[in-house]
């Protein structure tokens, strides 16, 4: 039986990836932070994964070469995917050095451990848009990167360290630019899951509104699990090399709404401008607002991607647009209320 290491195994991709794999008869083992608590297991449980024969769960700090060498010496993976990452931009805003510490290092790290234990497992970085920033759309492989803000620096020099132990060492190490992949297994605090939540509990009589930053920031949103399902098989390839992964669809966070409170079975209209901008249902009942605190310094205007080299040569074909992303989120969080 082959195995593949997962590390963030208990976040939104790590879980879809793990459950994906282990449908295919793999062995799967996954790591998480030393200490984190028991209840972040639960999208694994979520998915029916957490008790399955062919996983396992180890809690290793990844910084620690020491202990990632120890990891791989033993379990001997054909594939490792290093999901695990500080994902929230507004956190590493506030901790630069620790978004450092967790995006870089660790997969400084990692590298120097499989290169050290097994140097034929293919190795895959899950690298991401925010790179980008500001550079213009749509943003392939051949893009300059332009980093706006600590999040995307850290992820910078893991992404350049992945091709480095590629061209220097020889390794099969790939970069997976993950463009906004949502699906209703998100944190509760990340937006496209804020939003539907609040939709939900809005259309069930909630009265406070929902409270967004910037509207007009456009995202190329699609669906995790048809995402981590193309890691699988970029993992599949001899060689490594760079993929931009995404719909090639722009959809901005004032349409992300519209359509998730439609599903949920709110018409909104919008009114005002700017920070003064809020939107409204049929009742004339004020459901959206602006918060100027929820904007961020930098923010990329639009990140909207070109995946034609992942469709021509691993056969990505993201099958779920916006509205039925939105639907999917709607129906998770009507589930989780009852």
């Amino acid at each position: 039986m082959n195995t593949a290491l997962i590390t963030g195994v208990s976040g939104q991709d790590g879980a879809y990836l793990a459950a994906h794999l282990l449908a295919r008869g793999w062995r799967v083992v996954g790591t998480r932070r030393p200490g984190a608590e028991a209840s972040g297991l639960w999208r694994l449980r979520e998915l029916g994964i957490a008790e399955h024969a062919s996983f396992a769960l180890h809690d290793v700090d990844l910084t620690d070469l020491d202990a990632c060498r120890a990891l791989l010496a033993r379990e001997r993976p054909a594939q490792v995917f290093h999901l695990a990452a500080q994902s929230r931009v507004a956190q590493a805003l506030r901790d630069p050095y620790g978004s450092a510490r967790s995006n870089a290092f660790a997969t400084l790290q990692l590298l120097e451990a499989v290169r050290r234990e097994t140097p034929k497992a293919h190795f895959v970085f899950a690298s991401s848009a925010e790179l980008f920033g500001n550079a213009p759309a749509p943003q392939n492989e051949a893009t300059p990167f332009a980093p706006a803000n600590p999040y995307a620096v850290a992820k910078y020099f893991a992404h350049a360290t992945t091709q480095n132990y590629r061209a220097v060492h020889g390794l099969a190490s790939s970069c997976a630019i993950l463009f906004n992949h949502e699906s209703p297994l998100r944190d509760a605090d990340f937006v496209t899951r804020k939003i539907a939540a609040a939709a939900v509990r809005l259309a069930r009589g909630g009265a406070a509104p929902l409270t967004l930053g910037n509207l007009d920031a456009q995202r190329d949103f699609g669906y995790a699990p048809e995402y981590v399902a193309a890691l699988a098989t970029l993992a599949e390839r001899a060689e490594g090399d760079d993929f931009v992964f995404a719909t090639g669809v722009a959809t901005s966070i004032r349409a992300f709404a519209t359509l998730a409170f439609a599903a949920a079975g709110i018409a909104v209209t919008w009114h005002g401008r700017g920070t003064e901008e809020w939107a409204q249902d049929a009742q004339g009942r004020r459901v959206i607002a602006v918060d100027p605190a929820l904007f961020r310094p930098l923010d990329a205007a639009l990140l909207v991607g070109d995946a034609r080299k992942a469709r021509a040569v691993l056969g990505f074909a993201p099958a779920t647009d916006v509205a039925g992303l939105t639907a999917k989120l709607i129906d998770a969080e009507r589930r989780r209320a009852g």
